[in-house]
């Protein structure tokens, strides 16, 4: 595949083999950015001619893993359906009974030659037979418990639809659809500070110049050349809400999909990427955020809440008593202090909430 680069294969895998390690591997790759490229070189102004905009680099670092672990996840999905397909056409005298062969001809995998009017016999009496007709009033009884619904057309009914939530657990369960969903031409994940989008591409489609992407500030339109020479708008329509265009980017998936991340212009979640689109219910999301996220002082005091909790666990002091505790040590040898020179013993001094400091008088 052209997009794979083979040609350097060689002077990678020397690399590789004189290392002998990925971590080993990755070192050599960065370092050779940042000795002789502007790789790390921070752009702080637009007229600057060297550099990136803050977190531009590490998109890139991040879209081009993206890309390739795509392309690992469908290779290993299609292992898995060609592994299928070999199990259900193998011969199956040997390891199942007759019965379950007979079920397992009719299937659309067999080959044509297989497919005969002897599985019809027994599907029809297994309808009529005691053990089949036992799933049929539980399918009836879940029927009518959604029918027998009261109508309401309130957004807290539509909330708990059974059948959009069952559709949300499946979009949360693909990465490519986490916090998103799945369309028929292309799939939108999200965090609280951006989108990436997926669109499909024909299998044809190797090379960039045959992609446009046009991200405006509220519009995505993504086209591809067609064996024709004509254009394809494969999307082209408003988002949902506004993005920052000079921080979006994207980039192609050689004959799977244009992926594009949209960086927001304000945090918040997202009911649909595209207007013309369906809504999700955004109560079904995982709305977490990571601790990465949080400015310095929200991730220290999440930090010193976990330690706490952590050192009542194991019955250790916590960090406010340590700094009580740090503060009676200094009050004990402290000028004018009657214990001062006496083995420290913190039973014998008290601290109020407003710091004042007082001997206990109980403690003889």
């Amino acid at each position: 595949m052209a997009g794979m680069r083979e040609q350097y294969d060689t002077a990678l895998l020397g690399i590789l083999q004189h290392e002998g390690q990925i971590a080993g591997f990755l070192d050599a790759m960065f370092g050779f950015l940042y000795r002789k490229t502007d790789f790390y070189r921070l752009m702080k102004q637009k007229t600057d001619r060297l550099g990136f905009p803050a977190g531009v680099a590490v998109k890139i670092l991040l879209n081009s893993y993206k890309q390739y672990e795509d392309l690992a996840r469908k290779d290993e999905e299609e292992k898995e359906k060609t592994r299928k397909k070999k199990v259900a056409l193998e011969p199956t005298d040997t390891i199942a009974p007759a019965a379950v062969k007979t079920v397992e001809v009719s299937t659309s995998d067999q080959p044509a030659g297989e497919v005969e009017s002897e599985p019809v016999i027994p599907k029809e009496p297994a309808k009529t037979s005691g053990t089949q007709e036992a799933p049929e009033p539980m399918a009836t009884e879940d029927h009518s418990r959604v029918e027998n619904k009261p109508s309401d057309s309130s957004s807290e009914n539509k909330d708990e639809d059974p059948e959009l939530t069952r559709q949300q657990q499946t979009f949360q369960a693909n990465p490519a659809s986490h916090n998103g969903a799945m369309r028929d031409n292309y799939s939108w994940s999200q965090t609280i500070n951006d989108v990436d989008a997926q669109i499909k591409v024909p299998k044809y489609l190797t090379k960039g110049k045959d992609v446009k992407v046009v991200i405006e500030r509220k519009r995505l339109k993504v086209s591809h050349k067609q064996d024709t020479g004509q254009w394809l708008d494969i999307v082209d329509d408003d988002l949902s809400w506004e993005v920052m265009k000079e921080e979006s980017m994207w980039s192609l998936v050689p004959g799977d999909h244009v992926h594009v991340n949209l960086e927001k212009k304000e945090e918040r979640w997202w009911e649909a990427l595209l207007s013309s689109e369906s809504k999700i219910n955004v109560r079904k999301i995982d709305a977490s955020r990571p601790m990465t996220d949080l400015d310095d002082e929200a991730q220290a005091k999440i930090g010193e809440m976990m330690y706490n909790e952590r050192q009542k666990r194991l019955g250790l002091p916590t960090s406010e008593e340590k700094k009580v505790h740090n503060l009676l040590r200094e009050a004990w040898d402290a000028e004018g202090s009657p214990f001062k020179g006496q083995p420290f013993d913190p039973s014998k001094m008290n601290m109020n909430p407003g710091g004042v400091i007082s001997i206990n008088e109980d403690k003889p």
